[in-house]
């Protein structure tokens, strides 16, 4: 996301009791100028005791905050299965023959949800970019131009090898080549990025007001409106396989050169690998940095490389998106003391916050596994070997398989540590600087339970997915604010709902050691301000407001513009 929007990160639990050290007197000026409401609830200048202000954290990150992710949860993925919505009609039905139109006037307006699993990630903005129907004209152009075997029964021809043997063509043979065009159709579908987008918005549900009352409108497709399209019933035929995850042995096989025409700032290759031109690392650990000094991100990539099994593997790829400096200090890594693989440091200029940055830093990677990092996050100890093991599942063949991990995060944990609490801010503090925010083993817990029992993890849990998974479902959304809370949807809402026969998906948690984020955001704001905030966007934003809008509220700004637009779709 762009600039940093936390959402009430976890520590990994301690079982210690929380003793509530000295208040610091001197008041924390705010990280970030926001649009917000200032809080006397949280950071040193609190007006609650500890204790009262502790047992408020507690009552919101185990109470509210599992009810309003349990919430979007049910309603994103339970409730767009066809037999509840078949529940809910006939509830609908019920109340209305009971209470009349007055109560049912409410309600109609309830979006008809649908099962449908996008192929892609898309973005607010690019959903409302244009209309299914100009999504599916588009498509239709591509085809005609680079694929047209694929639209051999659209348009009712047959190559011209058969045109004067059109007539006398026997069932057999027309049924072999219309089995040819659904599988170059799904071909490319899985292959082709442009026709995979297109197709995903073009058969993705859509309001309308047609056959309805005025004021009323209802979710359709294109397909239920053009019930006759043979175009549109072979893409809905062909979507189950459409969906279906590259295998383990393409994952582990895949690779991926960075942009040949894109030159790093600064590249260091460890000596280990100086004479392989292009070497396929096994992870590539992608950090984004926005204002940070090249002296603090040393710190967190050495000892992230001290905690991995094997450095030598570990390639880093660092995104400059502005006002970054010293980041020269970070080729050192690859010596060595260190043994990096290799670390490359790029300058994003395309502008468009967090999301367009990480795909910049995807884009340049040229590992089979791609590590999304903040540059606040300290991976735990085996990070790597504990990555490569739930994502490839020790080794094991697809025929093995039964459930199969689409991505990985680690547990979230704050750094609660004296020299965790005591990082140097962007201010000059002082007494403040050690100051211990109550009930942040709360926000520990709170998160915790979103990431295990709603399949919820966020970007501060150090991601992990196959670059091969990654391209295929499209990276993540090109937008300011919550893009890894969009992915991770989409990741989510596949091990729910895809079910091919063969295995199911899910969203692991690698269990162990967490990913600590420093706490500094928390001794700011305080445990009940930040958690608060970050639940009620995450409200908001579930409930269809964009991430542009949730931008202007947060920071009282226009969202950063984005200077070079990746899908002109």
């Amino acid at each position: 996301m762009g600039p940093k929007l936390n959402r009430g990160g976890s520590d990994y639990f301690q079982h210690t009791v929380e003793t509530p050290p000295h208040r610091a007197s001197t008041p924390v000026t705010a990280l970030n100028k926001t649009n917000l409401p200032q809080n006397n609830i949280g950071g040193p200048d609190s007006k609650l005791p500890f204790v009262v202000e502790s047992c408020l954290c507690w009552s919101l990150c185990l109470f509210y905050c599992p009810a309003v992710w349990g919430y979007h949860y049910v309603k994103s993925l339970f409730l767009s299965t066809g037999w509840y919505r078949g529940l809910l009609r006939r509830s609908i039905n019920l109340v209305h023959g009971i209470l009349g139109d007055r109560f049912i006037t409410g309600i109609s307006a309830w979006p008809d949800l649908t099962t449908w699993i996008p192929l892609v990630t898309h973005s607010r903005a690019e959903i409302d970019r244009s209309t299914a129907w100009g999504r599916y004209l588009a498509l239709v152009r591509v085809l005609e131009t680079r694929y047209p075997e694929t639209l051999t029964q659209v348009v009712g021809n047959f190559p011209a090898k058969h045109g004067p043997r059109r007539r006398s063509m026997s069932l057999e043979e027309i049924e072999s080549m219309e089995v040819d065009a659904d599988a170059e159709l799904l071909r490319v579908l899985r292959k082709d990025t442009i026709c995979r987008r297109l197709a995903s918005l073009a058969m993705r549900p859509f309001s309308c007001d047609f056959g309805t009352k005025v004021g009323e409108s209802k979710t359709i497709t294109l397909l239920e409106q053009f019930p006759h399209n043979r175009l549109l019933r072979r893409i809905k035929r062909l979507w189950p396989m459409s969906l279906e995850l590259p295998t383990l042995s393409e994952a582990k096989t895949y690779y991926r050169r960075g942009q040949s025409s894109v030159l790093p700032d600064a590249v260091s290759i460890n000596k280990k690998h100086t004479n392989v031109e292009h070497y396929s690392f096994r992870i590539s650990l992608v950090l984004p940095a926005y204002h940070e000094k090249g002296g603090h991100i040393l710190k967190k990539l050495s000892s992230a490389l001290e905690a991995a099994r094997d450095p030598s593997e570990v390639e880093v790829v660092v995104v400059n998106a502005g006002g970054c400096s010293d980041l020269d200090e970070l080729l050192s890594l690859t010596d060595e003391d260190h043994g990096c693989g290799r670390v490359s440091i790029y300058s994003f200029e395309g502008g468009g916050g967090r999301g367009p940055c990480l795909n910049y830093g995807a884009t340049q990677s040229t590992g089979r596994i791609l590590t999304f990092c903040h540059s606040d996050t300290t991976l735990p100890c085996d990070w790597d070997k504990s990555v490569v093991a739930t994502l490839e599942h020790n080794g094991m063949r697809d025929d093995e398989l039964s459930v199969r991990s689409n991505s990985c995060s680690f547990s979230f944990g704050i750094d609660t540590s004296e020299e965790g609490l005591s990082m140097p801010f962007d201010l000059p503090l002082t007494t403040s600087r050690a100051y211990y925010p109550p009930g942040i083993k709360a926000a520990v817990y709170g998160a915790n339970i979103r990431a295990k029992l709603f399949s919820l993890p966020y970007g501060d849990q150090a991601m992990s997915i196959h670059a091969c998974v990654f391209d295929f479902l499209g990276g993540f959304p090109d937008q300011c604010m919550m893009e890894d809370y969009d992915f991770v949807s989409l990741l989510r809402r596949r091990a729910r709902l895809v079910n091919n026969g063969k295995c199911r998906e899910k969203v692991s948690i690698i269990r162990g050691p967490p990913a600590l984020c420093s706490p500094r955001r928390w001794q700011k704001f305080g445990v009940f301000y930040v958690t608060c905030m970050n639940t009620y966007f995450v409200h908001l934003y579930a409930g269809m407001q964009s991430a542009d809008e949730l931008y202007r509220l947060y920071y009282s700004q226009d969202p950063p513009e984005r200077k070079v637009q990746e899908s002109p779709w």
